[in-house]
């Protein structure tokens, strides 16, 4: 099986949507990637039934399935490493999400959320380690995964910060409903090295193609070696547009057109 395109919608507003959907037809995208506030504004964990007849129209009218999930803790404010309080808290919520993502087959969920897991002394990053085992667990009987994400520190986190840093969680937590989303502008803000992935994409379940701070997407040469890697190791999953918002369609269209290109090639 080829890699899969997808795009995420926080690359445009809601009024843009038609338009963009009918590009991703033509480019050969079949993943939309959501933040799913930007579908339900309000509560979307619980509007289960509406959401299954979203995603059925969107695959029904359009031919595109709901391919992630991201922003899954949009405007919440505890953190991992904070009371025992907040970690169940959020853990209930994730639960939540889980379920969303399970009433539209969606099968990833993008655990970035840099302001929602900062280190402060004396917190002990071992307390995350149950915390992700019960995600995963969780995420597992749901027919999904979440995806853990490497965020830099000008995100504001200080932990997992790198690549391999996410990877050797992965590894830790050991569960098939939690592994990695790799993201490129990680990589490109950090320097690192595509040498740390090899050997390594076993554990990847999605993939962000990115600029620090979302930026639109520059043509570079780390492009078309990352999809060589993605193929070697045998890859099947989606690679997935993500930058910020702009309403210029045309970049967003010149953008599909170059990643396209580079999945063909």
């Amino acid at each position: 099986m080829d890699i899969k395109l997808a795009i995420s919608n926080i690359a445009w507003g809601p009024e843009d949507d038609g338009q963009v959907y009918r590009l991703m037809r033509r480019y050969g995208f079949t993943g939309l990637e959501i933040a799913p506030t930007r579908i339900f504004p309000e509560r979307p964990y619980d509007k289960l039934c509406e959401a299954d007849i979203w995603a059925d129209t969107l695959r029904s009218r359009m031919g595109l399935i709901v391919c992630s999930m991201q922003s899954i803790w949009y405007g919440r404010q505890e953190n991992i490493f904070g009371s025992g309080k907040e970690r169940r808290l959020l853990l209930d919520y994730t639960k939540k999400a889980i379920g969303f993502a399970a009433a539209i087959s969606c099968h990833n969920l993008v655990l970035g959320c840099p302001r929602n897991r900062v280190l402060q002394s004396p917190a002990d990053p071992q307390a995350a380690i149950p915390f992700f085992k019960r995600l995963g667990a969780y995420a597992a009987t749901k027919d999904t995964v979440v995806s853990i994400e490497a965020n830099p520190k000008i995100y504001g986190t200080n932990y997992i910060n790198d690549t391999l840093s996410a990877i050797e969680l992965v590894r830790t937590v050991d569960s098939p409903g939690f592994l990695l989303n790799l993201d490129t502008g990680t990589m490109i803000q950090n320097g690192e090295s595509l040498d740390g992935l090899v050997g390594n994409i076993r554990y990847v379940n999605h993939v962000h193609l990115s600029e620090p701070r979302l930026k639109p997407i520059s043509k570079r040469r780390s492009h078309q070696d990352l999809l060589g890697l993605l193929k070697a190791e045998g890859y099947e999953g989606f690679l997935s547009i993500e930058m910020g918002r702009t309403d210029d369609l045309a970049s967003i269209e010149k953008i599909m057109d170059h990643v396209a290109e580079i999945v063909k090639g």
